[in-house]
């Protein structure tokens, strides 16, 4: 009979009785499973029938396991092999159904969080280094299908799974649960996962999406978490003071809801039953923050944060590394105009040192972004960079500065790649955040963040020109012609978005405070 199909087959029997654990264990009492399962193969045609009534048992099993089931019964099992069986099996079946789906979801993020090889990213964590990560997954799910010959992945549905990248910028802006439950990301992730189709069992798929499941749930049950903890010490408080659980909060949320909230019970929730928990628990920490007279005077600042300078400027302690004494060079730059007034804030703002710091590794990550894609990209193809909603064109000279490597080199070529692959950068920062300004503008405050950021690539791009300016003047003195018109044109397409952007913020201002 071979040793291909006994292989199969023997993956169909470990997920017949994973799942009937399952059920049995919640239903208290024994599965009879049909004869034509149990039977034992002695030919070819004998195996080829057990495995179909096999596929045709599972399917029926699987009307009856959910997600949630799987992801927990994962957790106690000692060995990846269950997993890998399950693994096969959704790959061979390739369903679009959205329990099949959801269901391998849970198994690769459940070998994922068994890290080897690869390490579990942090939260905050550049981008580029989860591309990492999901790279040498990638090589585990491999092996794990060894048996399956995979084409290459679309380039359509490699397209979207570039949008991680700018789900994962989005991801590092939330501080509140609310802004996860408005910013409506889950359902987004969720409608691009079925986009992928069947390449959404492709092992470079399963490796980004376990990635990005690892990092985002962690952040999501963190804030998750932190807002639940805050309503409910909201609603012990009230009821030490004397206060009724019937007293209402805001509108016919009473004290009594807030108290009654279940954390574990609706994390192990079905999905769409948890989604409208969420959101429960979103309009719940809207209702206690209004209460305690909004976020920005939920705490007071920070005894120890630095006091401003007469101009304005925070003081702050001699940069300690190349990396700070970039941030600390572009920190100072005035502001691009009045802040767009807020409906609902954020509870402390961070400092401008942590903001900077924030910005400036977007950039750095934008940069290892662009380089992988450079030198790794079809030649035809390098210079046409895939960017949120679009591409960004980059000249000859850009595309050779991301290709060469002078890391470690203090050199003018080094200096001068350098200068071309950091205006290239704004210019893609400022293209990113402004579109998400843009879709976001009429939220409460989710186009903040977005505002900020561009405010900081405008106020410190003239000083990233003063830079450009000392290497155009080293290669004039070289005759290097060639040099200098290049870091022009890449400087006049940075400066002329950063009008663009500008004006923008401007018009917005001007609505808002009229």
């Amino acid at each position: 009979m071979g040793q291909e199909r006994p292989k199969k087959l023997h993956d169909l029997l470990a997920v017949q009785a994973f799942y009937v654990s399952l059920i049995e264990a919640h239903l208290g009492h024994p599965v009879l499973a049909p004869a034509e399962v149990k039977q034992e193969p002695d030919s070819q045609e004998q195996l080829s029938s057990l495995m179909r009534s096999l596929k045709l048992w599972l399917d029926l099993l699987d009307m009856a396991i959910t997600p949630p089931m799987v992801r927990e019964a994962l957790k106690r099992v000692p060995t990846p092999d269950t997993a890998h069986a399950l693994l096969r099996y959704f790959e061979g079946k390739a369903s679009l159904r959205t329990s099949d789906r959801d269901k391998t979801d849970c198994v690769v993020t459940h070998l994922f969080r068994k890290a080897g090889a690869w390490q579990r990213p942090e939260l905050d964590t550049p981008y580029y280094h989860l591309t990492q990560a999901a790279s040498i997954f990638e090589k585990e799910l491999r092996s794990a299908l060894s048996e399956t010959a995979f084409d290459p992945v679309p380039e359509a549905h490699l397209q979207h799974l570039r949008e991680f990248e700018f789900f994962h910028q989005e991801m590092e802006e939330f501080r509140y649960f609310d802004q996860i439950t408005d910013s409506a990301i889950v359902q987004r992730v969720r409608e691009l996962k079925q986009s992928l189709e069947k390449s959404f069992y492709h092992p470079q798929v399963l490796a980004t999406l376990a990635v990005w499941n690892d990092v985002f749930g962690r952040k999501f049950g963190e804030l998750f978490h932190d807002a639940t903890r805050q309503i409910k010490t909201f609603a012990e408080n009230v009821k030490s003071e004397g206060g009724s659980i019937l007293s209402r909060v805001e509108g016919d949320i009473t004290v009594k809801h807030l108290s009654e909230i279940e954390t574990q019970q609706i994390l192990s929730a079905e999905y769409q039953d948890a989604q409208d928990q969420f959101r429960r628990v979103s309009k719940y920490k809207k209702a206690v923050d209004q209460r305690r007279g909004g976020r920005k005077q939920a705490a007071a600042p920070a005894a120890s944060a630095p006091a401003p300078q007469a101009g304005g400027a925070p003081v702050s302690a001699p940069p300690s590394s190349r990396a700070e004494a970039a941030v600390a060079a572009r920190s100072s730059a005035p502001s691009a105009g009045p802040a767009k007034p807020q409906a609902d804030v954020l509870a402390i703002a961070p400092s401008a040192a942590v903001q900077n710091a924030v910005h400036e590794g977007k950039i750095h990550s934008t940069r290892e972004t662009i380089k992988h894609h450079v030198r790794n990209a079809d030649s035809k193809l390098a210079n046409l960079v895939p960017i949120k909603r679009g591409n960004l064109t980059l000249s000859p000279a850009e595309a050779e500065a991301f290709r060469a490597d002078y890391s470690g080199e203090k050199s003018f070529r080094a200096d001068y790649a350098n200068i071309l692959m950091l205006l290239v950068c704004y210019h893609a920062r400022m293209s990113i955040e402004l579109d998400d300004y843009n879709q976001k503008s009429n939220s409460a405050y989710l186009w903040k963040p977005h505002a900020d950021a561009l405010r900081y690539l405008v106020n410190t791009l003239e000083r990233l020109g003063m830079e450009a300016d000392q290497i155009k003047k080293l290669a004039l003195q070289r005759g290097l012609q060639d040099k200098v018109t290049a870091v022009d044109a890449s400087l006049e397409k940075a400066r002329k978005y950063a009008r663009t952007v500008s004006q923008t913020l401007q018009a917005a201002d001007h609505t808002f405070t009229s």
